[in-house]
């Protein structure tokens, strides 16, 4: 059944395709390919359109966009695992903008990438050992979103994960000749999320320290509370909820074996 599996999430590497030209998409040309329920490959590819449409329908030539819809403009390599089993080595980089890992057997700038259909038993592994998984998760409004999200702290209990995002500001036309127009651009920003390893499910992380430490076993909240209070710990501070998140996994796993 895995092998299965595997063949499956490898059969992105096909053909057949159509043409979309939806609305705003920023990706470079990649071909799309979904799933039905029983984990057989479809025939649905999509390769994307080279122009930007904003929402309000105005199009716009990537090429005038400043900055980037890439995470990391750069392939980088690494493994493609599904659960626990590897399926192959490939170069991918993630498109923050359309939220898509595009994936390539090789970094040849002449073959064309796809975008890796979205599966929560998917994990991309970078050869420096950062992690992106597909992860469902709620943010602060209690909305529920299924995204790639980077491992930031890893655990077998907690992990500490980070969301890439990247919007779309359309530009603007100089009001008069006196004014410069204002050009389109991608912004990049970041969110911060605590996932549970046994729900799945992730959660953004609080502004406030006491609402972090409600996410935590109750058998792990005095002690949690105790760190950061020691080590004044900002939770706003990636480096510092790193520790958080690592010295809750180490108490889970001491409570385990006293179990």
């Amino acid at each position: 059944m895995k092998n299965t599996l595997i063949l499956g999430v490898l059969a992105i590497f096909g053909s057949t395709t159509i043409y979309a030209q939806n609305t705003v998409h920023a990706a470079c040309e990649a071909s799309v390919v979904g799933y039905t329920e029983t984990r057989v490959p479809s025939n649905f590819f999509t390769f994307a359109d080279l122009k930007s449409t904003s929402a309000q329908g105005t199009t716009t030539q990537i090429s005038d966009v400043l900055g980037s819809p890439y995470v990391v403009d750069a392939f980088q390599k690494g493994s493609l695992f599904y659960g626990e089993e590897l399926a192959g080595t490939f170069y991918v980089r993630y498109n923050g903008f359309t939220k898509e890992l595009e994936i390539k057997k090789g970094n040849s700038p002449d073959e064309i990438a796809k975008v890796l259909v979205k599966d929560k038993n998917l994990k991309f592994v970078f050869d420096n050992q950062d992690e992106l998984k597909f992860v469902a998760f709620m943010d602060k409004k209690g909305n529920r979103h299924d995204e790639y999200l980077l491992t930031k702290s890893k655990g077998d209990k907690y992990q500490l994960m980070e969301r890439p995002l990247v919007t779309y500001k359309e530009g603007k036309k100089a009001a008069n000749s006196f004014m410069l127009d204002v050009p389109s651009k991608f912004v990049h920003r970041t969110e911060l999320y605590a996932l549970d390893l046994v729900t799945n499910i992730a959660s953004q992380i609080p502004t406030k320290k006491s609402k972090l430490i409600d996410f935590f076993a109750e058998s792990e909240k005095i002690q949690i509370a105790a760190l950061i209070k020691k080590k004044s710990l900002n939770i706003k501070d990636v480096n510092d909820l790193s520790q958080i998140f690592d010295f809750a996994n180490a108490i889970s796993q001491d409570i385990a074996l006293k179990e």
